[in-house]
């Protein structure tokens, strides 16, 4: 926790029961109320007035002198999809994301061929395991399974799409 972390909630605890002391003298205040006060007491300023709502005044900002070559966009919504585009990111950057993901292909491809194994052995010891834990598990079983493995497989074309973009 950060020093500004640890005094934000020290100032919290010291409102909280601050706000107590305020309730004790009047019941009527809610809670939000008097920790509205007990903030307002803290920070050294008159108490607040319940329920007045304090205008703001807009404020000048500076705009920023922009490097072009630095400026990076976030486009994060896309087409309904929570997509994350970073443009104008370095090409080092670009070769070590392109990296990640193809350990994250092969991962995944050596992931997929241990559970088609795994189904291969569970398909062939079907009348044992039938007898033992009934056609309904292993129904749900064999689907639970073949599902991963088919969203691993789809996992990896989105994988491949992106090292294609990547390097075009």
């Amino acid at each position: 926790m950060s020093a500004k972390q640890r005094a934000a909630r020290a100032r919290f605890k010291a409102a909280v029961a601050e706000a107590k002391k305020l309730r004790k003298k009047n019941p009527k205040l809610t809670n939000t109320q008097a920790l509205r006060q007990a903030f307002a007491i803290s920070y050294g300023k008159k108490r607040a007035k319940v329920g007045a709502a304090k205008k703001s005044k807009p404020t000048k900002v500076k705009e920023k002198k922009s490097n072009p070559t630095s400026d990076m966009h976030k486009d994060t919504k896309s087409h309904n999809v929570n997509i994350r585009v970073v443009s104008g990111t370095d090409e080092k950057l670009q070769k070590q994301i392109t990296n990640e993901v193809l350990k994250r292909i092969d991962n995944n491809i050596s992931e997929i061929a241990q559970r088609e194994k795994v189904i291969a052995s569970v398909i062939s010891r079907k009348t044992e395991l039938v007898a033992k834990y009934g056609i309904r598990w292993y129904k749900n079983w064999i689907k639970n399974a073949r599902k991963i493995v088919s969203e691993l497989k789809t996992h990896n074309r989105e994988f491949l799409k992106l090292v294609q973009n990547k390097t075009r």
